[in-house]
């Protein structure tokens, strides 16, 4: 599965927020968007799921144009902040539910994915959201909005607030998703998911660069103003010489 951004521009009124970029996620590998704060990552995130709409250019699933429409997860920045049911067995369950899956199934398969996350549903399936600590409530979130597994999976910042744990669960989970789904990735912390085989998307200067993951580490490495991948990441000898 493949999502091609031809010619992409993102515009807010006149202003020019991201210009002519060319780039392919793919399934079968984690697809990552890098950049400094503010160049426009979410924006594009946005766009690309049909939220902005100051979007030229286009952008093709496979060989067809890509139509936003129950097709995709967007998860933003802050998920755990848009719970709307009192507890986290509900929030779970309603994207299945609200797709016509069976009640029973739909309760079946959200507690094995609520466990997954590392949320066993005998303790939280009942538990109120308001109850949660703040790395529960970021799973428990992330599962929501991944339980349906759609094609295209998007997610703004999901290592936020997770610890250790949490983010080494985050991206078992994530390589999972990856080998059937295209899962695209915004972070600032891409060394956390950063795979040999990742594409990377660079945006700077209102334009792109695309990159391997191997590629993007031995830049950085080469030049601590390429990007500011943390030193303990550098020394490592994750990627072969």
């Amino acid at each position: 599965m493949k999502l091609s951004l031809h010619n992409i521009s993102v515009f807010y009124g006149k202003k020019v927020i991201l210009k002519n970029l060319n780039h392919v996620f793919e399934s079968g590998k984690i697809n990552l968007i890098v950049g400094r704060a503010g160049c426009g990552k979410s924006t594009l995130l946005s766009a690309l799921s049909g939220f902005h709409k100051g979007v030229s250019g286009s952008i093709l699933l496979d060989n067809s144009d890509f139509v936003p429409d129950g097709n995709f997860s967007l998860a933003f920045q802050n998920p755990e902040q848009l719970f709307f049911h009192a507890d986290l067995g509900s929030e779970v369950c309603y994207g299945l539910l609200a797709r016509g899956e069976e009640r029973s199934l739909a309760v079946e398969r959200g507690k094995e994915w609520l466990n997954r996350w590392g949320l066993s549903p005998d303790i939280y399936w009942d538990r109120s959201t308001y109850e949660l600590s703040g790395g529960e409530k970021r799973r428990g979130a992330l599962a929501s909005c991944t339980v349906f597994k759609p094609p295209l999976i998007m997610l703004d910042e999901p290592l936020a607030g997770l610890d250790i744990q949490g983010q080494g669960a985050l991206g078992g989970i994530l390589e999972e998703l990856s080998q059937d789904h295209c899962v695209i990735i915004v972070t600032h912390e891409p060394e956390v998911l950063l795979r040999e085989d990742s594409t990377v998307l660079f945006l700077r200067n209102s334009s792109c660069e695309s990159y391997t993951g191997k590629n993007f580490f031995e830049l950085a490495k080469a030049d601590e103003n390429f990007y500011p991948l943390p030193k303990w990441f550098l020394n490592s000898r994750r990627f072969s010489e």
